[in-house]
């Protein structure tokens, strides 16, 4: 149960936040902040059915997480908590997971507020919420 997984991006995250000390430890958090994703062409199919307006998850790739802890402070400064009660970045397998809201959406180019991820973050998924 040991194999080894491999994902490959489906795109990135063009986002104003160059740093985690300055980016929003959730999406709630992010106000009005506008952000693109850059979908891969080839998944431009997969896009066909998205809508302005509509909900969605994006799974993504923590690229700048190193390592981890298994306690960890909440939001990087509340109480200890185990790892897997929080969003850490640091993580066993470093996956993100956030809610956003898309504003607008021009071929392959998603624009959405709810952004918390760096820029250049590599997207692995998005679903629909249900």
């Amino acid at each position: 149960m040991d194999e080894e997984i491999i994902f490959k991006p489906i795109g990135y995250i063009k986002s104003p936040y160059k740093d985690v000390g300055n980016m929003p430890k959730a999406e709630r958090e992010s106000g009005d902040i506008v952000a693109e994703m850059v979908i891969n062409e080839e998944y431009l199919e997969s896009m066909s059915s998205m809508e302005v307006g509509e909900r969605y998850m994006v799974l993504f790739y923590f690229h700048k997480s190193k390592g981890f802890e298994q306690r960890v402070p909440f939001r990087g400064v509340g109480p200890i908590k185990g790892l897997f009660s929080t969003h850490a970045p640091n993580r066993p397998n470093p996956i993100g997971v956030s809610t956003i809201r898309i504003e607008e959406i021009n071929g392959n180019v998603i624009k959405f507020s709810g952004v918390d991820m760096l820029n250049g973050t590599p997207v692995l998924d998005i679903k629909d919420i249900l």
